[in-house]
């Protein structure tokens, strides 16, 4: 299983070609012609970046290494001969020189745990979304990944395939490589035009997206009534799903948005799911568990239960309910000075518990120390006074932040009204008063203005997501339904994902 490496570590081999950079202008000469920010690499370190032709294709990519002010760049095996073109190509007048490529093994040690097992010499980076290592030595004590394991994690993340055997000549905008690989805001490189042009207008037509389902799906075409929406890859299953790696149209490439489509004739029904699906982040790992946790200790698996919940106070120290949690499973378990221990350690990560000083006095009083007990009681009492006087500076702060807003509010409604006097069917004011009143929770005065705004222009995408909330206001939970599912295909077709994404969500709950 994946999540031993994920939430410990793990290790596997990659077979890379390695070129050197050396002469003055190396630095300069890897800023202007990658879609990397190189001043953003630390020594020591290693970045994915691509290199693109003057129409924003991606030509080659792989991983750049950076050690003081020296730098090497490892190539993919099928990559070679054009990554060296591509060097030589833009290579004109710069004082660069470029090595001869030497094949080597790399041992990527991956995972949280990972720093544990590099060597001195290895450089750190991220890949799948994970803290990781690269260095040329097997980890002797290290757990080493099977080849399908790699394969899934990869698929599941988007990472592209370190032999370059998925290499596609496209622009990267279409490519997860336009995530993993590219700054927006760094200077100049080729097909950088064509690149922000597409981004900032509507976004690629097609993308990389996962497509959950309850059943495996082959690759092929992906029709929806009667119409290509996308392309299949292939499918990994993870968990009890099963996820197809696809290129899926604009309109449709919304998160969580239901989808029904055929591949081949056959149907499915999926779930559209952003990369990456396993998140490297330790605080998204530490809730992850959290709630595996606390699903096996209601089932009474209790030492599975703690085992988790000691892996998320260890990938996320900060955690409070974690404390809590296991500090109460240890003293239902009679196992009061481990339940102590966690209870003092809630209260230095959130001082303002009162349930660490509430607990403690509980479990005291069961091992007999009373004074200790009473002490612990008294804390609580201290710091539910606190409470209580933090909760009054809380609702003082909230009233003069409600008067704040409602003199904003009455300072736009004014201007807004001031347009529609001259112009009563204008989009932006009724939208700009439409969007006031739901604030306000004054929903029929929004739905009229809203509604106003869609019939003078039925693509104001942003306009179907505040409707939608004024009819669930009224209790018309059906037509907000039903102008979410118009908004999100409005909002898709423009590339508007934000909103588009905002009203599924609306959907779902």
């Amino acid at each position: 299983m994946l999540n031993q490496y994920r939430y410990h570590a793990g290790q596997f081999s990659i077979a890379l070609y390695e070129v050197s950079f050396s002469g003055e202008d190396v630095k300069s000469f890897l800023q202007n012609q990658s879609t990397y920010d190189i001043e953003k690499l630390e020594p020591g370190s290693f970045h994915l970046i691509s290199f693109l032709d003057p129409q924003g294709r991606v030509e080659c990519y792989g991983q750049l290494v950076r050690q003081e002010n020296n730098y090497s760049y490892l190539i993919p095996e099928q990559l070679l001969e054009r990554t060296l073109v591509r060097l030589n190509k833009f290579l004109i007048s710069e004082d660069v020189v470029i090595s001869e490529p030497v094949k080597k093994t790399y041992q990527v040690l991956i995972g949280p745990e990972a720093s544990t097992f590099a060597e001195a010499n290895a450089v750190s980076g991220n890949i799948f979304d994970e803290a990781a290592y690269l260095q040329t030595q097997v980890a002797p004590s290290l757990k080493t990944l099977s080849a399908s394991e790699v394969l899934t994690w990869q698929a599941l993340t988007g990472w592209p395939s370190f032999d370059g055997s998925d290499f596609k000549l496209e622009i990267i905008n279409n490519l997860r490589l336009f995530d993993l690989s590219l700054v927006m805001n760094k200077g100049c490189y080729p097909g950088q035009e064509t690149v922000s042009k597409i981004a900032t207008r509507r976004g690629a037509a097609y993308s990389p997206v996962l497509v959950e389902l309850s059943v495996p799906a082959p690759a092929g075409e992906i029709m929806s009534f009667d119409k290509k929406i996308g392309t299949g890859e292939a499918c990994y299953q993870w968990e009890d799903k099963f996820y197809l790696t696809a290129s899926l149209l604009r309109d449709f490439r919304v998160e969580k948005m239901k989808i029904h489509f055929t591949v081949n004739g056959s149907e499915f029904d999926g779930i559209v799911r952003y990369y990456p699906l396993l998140s490297g982040d330790p605080k998204t790992k530490a809730r992850e568990l959290y709630y595996r946790a606390t699903d096996h200790f209601r089932m009474d698996e209790l030492e599975l239960a703690e085992e988790k919940f000691r892996l998320a106070i260890k990938l996320d120290p900060a955690f409070a309910d974690v404390y809590e949690s296991l500090g109460v499973m240890l003293g239902r378990l009679e196992r009061f000075q481990e339940a102590i221990d966690l209870m003092k350690q809630l209260s230095e990560v959130d001082p303002k518990s009162v349930l660490a000083h509430t607990n403690m006095s509980l479990y005291l009083m069961r091992m007999g120390k009373i004074p200790e007990a009473e002490e612990q009681k008294s804390l609580a009492t201290v710091k539910s006074f606190q409470s209580f006087g933090d909760e009054a500076k809380n609702k003082e702060r909230e009233t003069e932040l409600k008067q704040k807003q409602e003199s904003e509010w009455a300072q736009r409604e004014s201007m807004f009204r001031q347009v529609l006097e001259i112009d009563p069917e204008d989009t932006l004011a009724n939208y700009g008063l439409g969007s006031i009143a739901v604030e306000k929770g004054q929903w029929q005065t929004a739905r009229e203005h809203l509604e106003r705004v869609i019939l003078q222009d039925p693509k104001y995408s942003v306009a179907y997501l505040a409707l939608g909330k004024a009819l669930k206001g009224l209790g018309l939970v059906e037509e907000a339904k039903k102008i979410w599912q118009e908004g999100i295909k409005v909002s898709a077709a423009k590339g508007d994902l934000m909103p588009a994404n905002q009203m599924q969500q609306e959907l779902n709950f």
